[in-house]
């Protein structure tokens, strides 16, 4: 089943998100393309439903998909697998909330079961120009100004929406508060009314890589001391990639110790990492999270029987040294 192209759109409440994917919807239709979306919203009603009536739309609503109805997200993402192998599905966009982590949305897209079923093209940060010095402000809350940072930091391309509402001088101001987050691969575009060059918007500016700890070898026969890459073959017509997401299965007993060495290794450009382990210690699967050099493993096993995995998200990452570093770690003969 070949895998569902998939752009996830972030940005603060107001930002333009809806109207730059009606711009995208309408360009899939001039295109022949079928294409999917899945909205979430943090009431129980979605308000804009009617500017969606004649499409494929997938609601979550009442709670955020990064955190509090993450397992909601995952049935839904069930869903549309079970869509898309009764009538194939040519491109997915996923609209979070306005308060949403982009990068949390990546790391349920890069875990088993849905790494091979969904490809993540890039990912899109919208941002209000005219707000965003507000958002900034000393007096906003630590919470927004991390959030905003953190959808810029999650994209591999940034819309900066609104830009006929601000004086060029203001302009200037937050495209270099902006620049100070993002790599220089990053582009940012700038606009008004959400009106993009769709082609540049759409071009793949992520890659994903799955290593599986228990197969001798990859679908291309390579050994997986180097490389399981499902998607190698792509990897030199990726333009500036920015975000690459690396999942490794089948991942073997650690001990706490062993972990957190390992994760606290890992080069700076990895920005986040989650996953589920077995703890050699202790019976059961543990969670655990890895952010700013920072790991935390949870003190209670899952109640829910899931397949030890990890996934790890960065900017400017040696994909291959990652692996050897790993394969190394972990004593994969």
């Amino acid at each position: 089943m070949k895998k569902i192209p998939t752009y996830i759109i972030s940005g603060f409440l107001g930002s333009g998100k809806t109207t730059l994917l009606l711009h995208l919807l309408k360009y899939c239709k001039s295109q022949k393309k079928k294409a999917a979306i899945l909205l979430n919203e943090l009431g129980s009603v979605n308000v804009e439903n009617h500017l969606f009536e004649d499409e494929n739309v997938f609601e979550l609503l009442d709670g955020c998909i990064c955190c509090s109805i993450q397992e909601d997200l995952k049935a839904t993402l069930t869903t549309l697998v079970e869509a898309h192998m009764e009538k194939p599905i040519d491109v997915l966009f996923v609209e979070g909330t306005g308060v949403a982590n982009p990068l949390e949305i990546v790391e349920v897209i890069a875990s088993p079961p849905f790494v091979n079923s969904f490809d993540i093209q890039s990912v899109i940060s919208m941002i209000d120009a005219n707000a965003y010095l507000d958002n900034q402000d000393i007096f906003t809350s630590k919470t927004i100004r991390d959030l905003l940072k953190n959808q810029i930091k999650g994209a591999t391309v940034v819309v900066l929406n609104k830009v006929d509402l601000v004086k060029e001088k203001q302009l200037q101001k937050i495209e270099v508060k902006i620049s100070k987050l993002l790599d220089t691969n990053t582009p940012v575009i700038k606009t008004s009314y959400g009106n993009v060059d769709l082609i540049q918007l759409l071009q793949k500016r992520s890659n994903t890589t799955v290593f599986s700890h228990q197969h001798q070898t990859n679908c291309c026969g390579d050994s997986l001391h180097s490389s399981c890459n499902h998607h190698k073959h792509h990897h030199d017509h990726v333009q500036h990639t920015s975000i690459k997401t690396i999942t490794f299965q089948d991942v073997p007993s650690v001990t706490k110790r062993q972990l957190k060495k390992w994760l606290k290794s890992l080069p700076e450009g990895i920005m986040r990492g989650k996953g589920y382990i077995y703890l050699q210690d202790k019976p059961g699967l543990y969670p655990f999270q890895y952010s700013s050099n920072q790991v935390h493993i949870g003190d209670f096993p899952l109640k829910i029987t899931l397949d030890p995995c990890m996934v790890l998200i960065g900017k400017d990452i040696d994909i291959m040294t990652i692996q050897d570093s790993y394969a190394s770690q972990f004593s994969l003969s």
